[in-house]
């Protein structure tokens, strides 16, 4: 609560109506007090909105593409995710930010550890480990140099799930645990997410759907056996993201597909012809605010109704 309160009098304080929302948007991420998100993209803009009416609070200005945000758990940091050697840490209390040491190429996978504690990011073919203040602890080198895409901590242990060419297990030691081979056409895995209770993890790929390569959502094991393949997105997968009791996941592709636990689609929202780019869960109220790369803002009820469009 108190990093609530100090976080709504400071934007109070220097609150301001700013630009539009910038086109390329790559993600959002709602805070974990579920009042407020962060949106960023090609525009190089980090922009706070007031998720009750989606009001442009204030915008901060980035020397770079943004690619991925993550909130700190029960902090007040938020991980910043760029094309370059910018990534950073930026605390939204005071609006200072300090950079991630020994970045080199930049990436857009970035995770918290579950106790706040350490940032993982991945930093082209490389996994970099951090503390909270920025600090190079850990290099996790790959055999070849293949970007990764994206990266999730498990919710309780030290063990570090990634995704590019093909799907991959470390301990946080370094140690590799797994080697996926999650189908046999060539295609990137752009998002992977835990379950929340740690007992298996959810793939969502790029696919070609016009070359017949249909994107996939896939279930894994914790030990990497496939149990679930489901079909039916007509573009790639660029975001997937678990509510906070893991009942439900949201995913974003053609359209906003919120599924079961257990994989079955339950609602779905969109028009099919704009591919959403970033997917946040408002724990609180229950929804979801999602972006898409024109630069277009949605928030959704978690029937995947669309509750407000701001463009």
């Amino acid at each position: 609560m108190k990093y609530l309160f100090i976080l709504c009098s400071w934007v109070v304080l220097g609150s301001f109506i700013g630009p539009s929302p910038g086109k390329g948007l790559w993600t959002v991420a709602v805070d974990p007090s579920g009042r407020f998100a962060i949106t960023g993209g090609d525009d190089r803009e980090l922009r706070l909105y007031q998720i009750k009416d989606m009001k442009l609070l204030k915008s901060f200005p980035v020397s770079s593409m943004i690619r991925r945000l993550a909130w700190q758990p029960f902090g007040q940091l938020l991980a910043v995710a760029t094309n370059d050697k910018h990534m950073h840490l930026r605390n939204m209390v005071t609006g200072d930010s300090v950079s991630l040491q020994g970045i080199e190429y930049g990436g857009r996978g970035i995770t918290w550890s579950y106790n706040g504690k350490f940032l993982a990011v991945t930093d082209n073919h490389l996994i970099k480990i951090f503390n909270e203040k920025g600090q190079l602890i850990r290099i996790i080198p790959k055999e070849d140099k293949t970007s990764y895409f994206d990266i999730d901590w498990h919710p309780s242990k030290n063990i570090l799930l990634v995704s590019g060419d093909d799907i991959r297990l470390y301990e946080m030691s370094g140690k590799k645990l797994a080697i996926l081979k999650h189908r046999e056409e060539h295609t990137g895995v752009l998002s992977v997410e835990w379950h929340p209770s740690g007992q298996f993890f959810v793939s969502g790929d790029y696919g070609h759907d016009e070359e017949g390569i249909p994107s996939l959502l896939q279930y894994w094991t914790p030990e990497g056996k496939l149990f679930k393949t489901i079909k039916g997105s007509k573009m790639e997968y660029r975001d997937l993201q678990w509510n906070q009791d893991g009942t439900l996941l949201a995913t974003a592709s053609d359209k906003l597909r919120i599924w079961t636990k257990d994989g079955a689609l339950k609602y779905e929202g969109g028009n099919g012809k704009e591919n959403l780019w970033g997917v946040s869960w408002n724990d609180y109220s229950k929804e979801l605010v999602t972006v898409y790369f024109t630069g277009i803002l949605e928030k959704w009820n978690n029937k995947a109704v669309s509750l407000h469009r701001f463009e």
